[in-house]
């Protein structure tokens, strides 16, 4: 896809890195070890000098991608961070996609499991989203899109059905995955009643 907002035909940039800030590094790092269910390629504990980043320690995490277009979490443990939420402008969300259904809620297994417990889950129209927060109030929204196509998931947001109600429905995970592997087809699920 080629960027439709200048006339330089230069192709999209992908997004490759999230970096989250914190003050809480280890118990932050073994958060998303679980809710990734991956150890991070590299860790760097604290060094002699601190780097031109400001951070201490370090982690990052590889998640979906083939190079050069890899994704990376990175986490970094930065002095004078408060470990608790605020109001100051930054990260809302960060989102990590999964590719089927069966992934995500295999995923909500392994989580609730480790008595991880989504905050909120919601059937968006467009996807099908489970919101968690990590130790330092950050939102990671575990995600798969609702459409077996592209065209599918684009042609929706065209629709009367998302352009009313573009947040959708919230929905009880539990009964959701129960449906979805007894048998009822993802169309179906996924539908937002009128």
């Amino acid at each position: 896809m080629k960027n439709r907002t200048t006339s330089i035909s230069i192709p999209i940039p992908a997004l490759s890195e999230i970096v989250l800030k914190t003050g809480n590094f280890d118990h932050l790092k073994d958060w998303y070890v679980k809710a990734l269910a991956i150890e991070p390629f590299f860790t760097r504990p604290r060094p002699e000098e601190v780097s031109w980043t400001g951070a201490q320690q370090i982690a990052f995490f590889k998640l979906a991608g083939v190079y050069p277009y890899q994704q990376v979490l990175g986490i970094f443990e930065v002095d004078g961070t408060s470990n608790a939420p605020h109001t100051d402008p930054g990260l809302h969300h960060l989102q990590l996609g999964h590719g089927s259904f069966d992934e995500l809620f295999d995923r909500y297994d392994g989580l609730k499991q480790a008595n991880i417990l989504p905050s909120e889950t919601w059937n968006h129209g467009v996807s099908t989203s489970f919101y968690y927060h990590d130790p330092d109030g950050n939102l990671a929204e575990m995600n798969c899109v609702n459409f077996a196509t592209e065209t599918e998931f684009f042609g929706y947001f065209e629709t009367d059905a998302y352009k009313s109600n573009v947040s959708g429905i919230a929905i009880d995970a539990e009964e959701y995955i129960s449906r979805y592997r007894g048998g009822t087809p993802r169309e179906d699920l996924v539908k937002i009643p009128a």
